[in-house]
């Protein structure tokens, strides 16, 4: 029998522990945003088109796994749940696969030689991360509608992950700025530190979510008396660290050194919050309660994958859901992937300015999530995004117009922007368990896997799109390329059009063609009601 879906609240720690699961992707995420196109074309010596041409591959290979590992995932079946297993196993390759992609290896004295080996490891190390990206983050977006079927609680639940996740942006942001403040050695140096310390802080939020985190009506990966157990390492852990810290602060010679006691300071300060959290979480009752819709009969009686196919793409909500993610991700990813050269080569700020204007918006949209959230408990999600959207692309339109000096300007337009962007970090992720439930209605089955997996996989075309045209654009205007140790160069006029044409104009399109399909949308909070209902009556 399903619980009554009023009663299906979150207890704070599971939202905490829900939330951190979102770090790693999302702290990953955003450096590879905003710095790997100018590693590539300002460190590894690549051209801005094979550049885009790496992301592109990197992100068509990537989608075309998602639904594979969605469809894998569904038919998991451990003691501890069909998601779990897939986060813990994909955690440790996920960072070091990361880590890799910051190096730029010499395999030949030929330049033609070499770059075209570059090309080829790039290309490859993105391919594999991308696969363990999916493994990682796929399972863990699935479990939120199993968590809750509370309509509002889903809301809240993802404004805690989103919360994480621009929060986790933030920090990758600051950790930027500061890196590229405090070492003063060449720009290689800088990305390979960028690299090793991103790698740590997406890693070790990796594990807070399973060990706390129940699938409803499995085993939990850890006992009451292994999470105290666990918690006690963590403890011994943090305070090794804390003593480095101080150790390092107190014998530091340099920036740097005391630059790397904060960074343990900081670690240390993380796992510590984590023990705490293992101590004294609790699981709430209705985890307790079978697996939500027949998953038994999933797994023994499989469809093809043709007809899961057919049966996602006859979803008309979905497909409704997919394009105003498409379309809020598309346009989040063609302003953050060229960014940092419309601040250096268009405002005329230096390189460290950057991170500060990413900040803006990001930071604006952490605060902004909690009062779209406040807003969409009163107001149906379609309004949140109408209002959110407007907000963006006016931000949008004032980017394109901002001239060099400007710069308080510049500001007040990131912050702008933010109000949008949060709406498409809340939105459609809150959306997509009300299609699911819709889906469970329809066909009597659950398939959170194939859902995520095929919205996702919609959703890194579109970007891969986006990226092989930042490369291309840039390329085609005549972009030329720093040298390391010279001054940044005066860009032609054809390749500043491109940049502002690219960073405006072309994502206030995108986000209107995502205010149309949100109009359409069919599923109010009247109708979910219903769909509740009728789940509820049609299981009892």
């Amino acid at each position: 029998m399903t619980s009554n879906q009023a009663s299906e609240k979150l207890n704070l720690t599971t939202k905490f522990a829900f939330g951190a699961g979102d770090i790693g992707p999302a702290f990953t995420a955003n450096i590879l945003i905003f710095f790997l196109m100018p590693f590539f074309t300002n460190v590894a010596g690549i051209n801005p088109a094979i550049a885009g041409s790496i992301l592109f591959v990197g992100k068509i290979a990537d989608a075309i796994n998602d639904p594979i590992i969605g469809v894998f995932s569904d038919r998991t079946q451990t003691k501890w749940g069909r998601r779990i297993p897939w986060m813990i196993f994909a955690a440790i390759p996920f960072g070091f696969t990361f880590f890799l992609q910051w190096i730029v290896p010499k395999f030949s004295d030929d330049i033609a030689l070499n770059n075209n080996l570059l090309f080829i490891y790039y290309m490859m190390i993105g391919i594999v991360f991308n696969i363990f990206y999916t493994a990682v983050n796929l399972p863990y977006q699935a479990l939120t509608p199993e968590l809750t079927q509370d309509y509002n609680e889903r809301t809240n639940l993802n404004s805690f992950r989103f919360s994480f996740s621009i929060g986790a942006s933030i920090v990758s942001l600051i950790l930027a700025g500061a890196i590229f403040e405090v070492y003063q050695g060449n720009n290689q140096e800088k990305y390979l530190i960028l690299g090793i310390i991103s790698t740590i802080f997406s890693t070790l939020p990796l594990f807070w979510c399973p060990l706390i985190i129940k699938e409803r009506g499995y085993e939990p990966l850890l006992n009451k008396n292994q999470r105290k157990i666990t918690a006690y390492i963590f403890i011994s852990i943090s305070s090794i660290a804390i003593i480095y810290s101080i150790f390092n602060f107190i014998n530091s010679t340099s920036g740097e050194d005391v630059f790397n006691a904060i960074i343990a300071l900081l670690i240390a300060l993380f796992i510590g919050i984590m023990a705490w959290s293992l101590i004294i979480a609790k699981t709430e009752p209705h985890l307790f309660e079978a697996p939500l819709g027949n998953t038994e009969e999933n797994t023994e009686h499989n469809l093809t994958y043709i007809q899961q196919l057919k049966i996602v793409f006859t979803n008309r909500p979905f497909l409704y859901v997919v394009g105003i993610y498409l379309c809020s991700w598309l346009a989040v990813q063609l302003t953050a992937s060229i960014l940092i050269y419309f601040v250096v080569n268009w405002m005329g700020l230096p390189e460290a300015a950057f991170p500060r204007v990413a900040i803006a918006v990001q930071g604006t949209a952490l605060v902004m999530l909690f009062i779209w959230q406040k807003i969409s408990n009163k107001l149906d999600k379609k309004i949140v995004y109408f209002l959110g959207s407007a907000i963006w692309i006016i931000a949008q339109i004032g980017l394109f117009l901002v001239q060099p000096g400007q710069t308080f300007l510049l500001y007040a337009l990131a912050m702008l922007a933010g109000c949008g962007v949060s709406v498409a970090y809340l939105i459609p992720w809150s959306m997509i368990p009300d299609v699911i439930d819709l889906d469970e209605l329809n066909t009597g089955e659950r398939r959170e896997g194939i859902f995520y997996g095929f919205m996702v996989l919609l959703q890194k075309f579109g970007l891969a799109f986006g990226l092989f045209l930042v490369g291309i654009a840039l390329e085609a205007s005549g972009f030329i390329k720093p040298i390391e140790g010279q001054p940044i160069p005066v860009q032609p006029e054809n390749a500043l059009w491109a940049i502002r044409l690219v960073v405006a104009p072309l994502p206030a399109v995108v986000l209107l063609a995502g205010i149309v399909l949100c109009y359409f949308y069919p599923i109010t909070r009247e109708y979910h009601s219903q769909i509740r209902l009728q789940l509820h009556e049609k299981n009892n």
